[in-house]
């Protein structure tokens, strides 16, 4: 596809038919790992709230005599007001109110994978006012994007959910063909872990961003091709698809300057260094990040950097990760992209206790804030 090359991007591309695509932009776009689903519980159709009533599926997509009569799928528990959450990291790419058409106020999110494929997500019938994104602005999973409404031809409150699965970027989204959203998100959810530790929640951090595949354990070793991936997913780069070849993914990083020349002869397959990551990190702070905010409050995150990385902020200081004994693994290391993105839990939490109660773990970005230096 032409917008996949840094080359397309001299000419802005008008993403979807409506989002002019600058390279401003596109630098802070993260990737898509895993999803959520866009209402109730974020892993399952359940309840906003403990004991509330729970989201069902009252119609999915409909065809009859080769076209599409109902194009996503209605979500439903029988009231208004429920927060609609973002599924993937992403991009607004509209955000309208009711247009005389059956919509009604409603929302579309670009979302790019891992692979550079491109999907788009539709939250159509939002509460009139509810709105709290706009177009151009870059999303985290699990944002608050509005509430449950009926605007629009809704004869009942609900979610008109849609995703759409994108050939021709440049064309217009409503044109993207519609898949079954709800299988597609169930094949995404993040890996529920039975024996959770301190870890397993910047392991799903890193789920979602694409940084490290589904099912992958905390302490699984760290490559050299591994790391080279997860930096290709962190840096703020035009870079859209991850090479499969590590040579050549090695290669493009060196371009782009998020490797060192010296890199050029680094065998892929072996295990990566502090050193190494502390050199790389450093390189990060200059090319500049498009992570999403960490998953926990600025005082979660400080503690777990110190009990495990030796400092608060270690990504302040990132030579001194050549000191650490333990070798790194997929755990601590998604801990210390974490702390380069930065922590914005702590409003998230407030924010969601406004909308629907508590709901840990869930990140809403706003302004981010610069690590404290010691």
């Amino acid at each position: 596809m032409r917008w996949l090359t840094a080359a397309a991007l001299a000419t802005p591309l008008l993403l979807g038919g409506v989002l002019p695509v600058e390279s401003s932009l596109e630098e802070r776009w993260p990737a898509a790992g895993a999803w959520l689903m866009p209402v109730g519980e974020p892993y399952a159709l359940g309840p906003s709230l403990p004991g509330g009533p729970s989201f069902r599926e009252n119609r999915g997509v409909l065809r009859a005599r080769g076209r599409v009569t109902h194009q996503g799928s209605d979500l439903a528990n029988g009231r208004a007001g429920d927060t609609v959450r973002a599924v993937a990291h992403g991009i607004v790419l509209k955000a309208a109110r009711s247009e005389g058409d059956g919509y009604g106020d409603h929302i579309v999110l670009a979302h790019r994978s891992r692979d550079g494929a491109l999907h788009y997500s539709v939250y159509a019938h939002l509460q009139r006012g509810s709105m709290r994104v706009e177009r151009g602005e870059v999303v985290a999973a699990g944002q608050p994007l509005g509430r449950v409404g009926q605007t629009g031809r809704a004869s009942t409150p609900h979610l008109h959910f849609e995703v759409r699965e994108c050939a021709d970027p440049a064309a217009p989204w409503e044109l993207a063909p519609v898949i079954e959203p709800l299988p597609f998100i169930s094949q995404r959810l993040p890996t529920m872990r039975e024996d959770p530790t301190w870890a397993c929640r910047y392991l799903e951090w890193g789920e979602r961003a694409a940084l490290v595949p589904a099912g992958s354990h905390p302490d699984d070793a760290l490559s050299r091709e591994r790391w080279w991936r997860m930096l290709a997913h962190s840096a703020a780069s035009p870079l859209q698809r991850v090479d499969d070849d590590a040579a050549r993914l090695r290669d493009t990083l060196i371009a782009l300057g998020v490797l060192p020349e010296d890199a050029a002869e680094a065998a892929p397959e072996r295990a990566s260094s502090w050193r190494e990551l502390g050199r790389d990190v450093a390189r990060l702070h200059d090319v500049g990040v498009r992570l999403p905010p960490g998953p926990t409050e600025p005082e979660s995150l400080a503690t777990a950097c110190a009990r495990w990385l030796g400092r608060r902020v270690p990504s302040d200081r990132p030579r001194d990760l050549a000191k650490l004994e333990d070798p790194p693994t997929l755990g601590l290391v998604c801990l210390l992209l974490a702390d380069m993105a930065g922590s914005r839990a702590a409003t998230a939490l407030r924010e969601s206790r406004d909308v629907d109660g508590p709901e840990p773990n869930r990140s809403k970005p706003k302004k981010q804030r610069k690590p404290r230096r010691r």
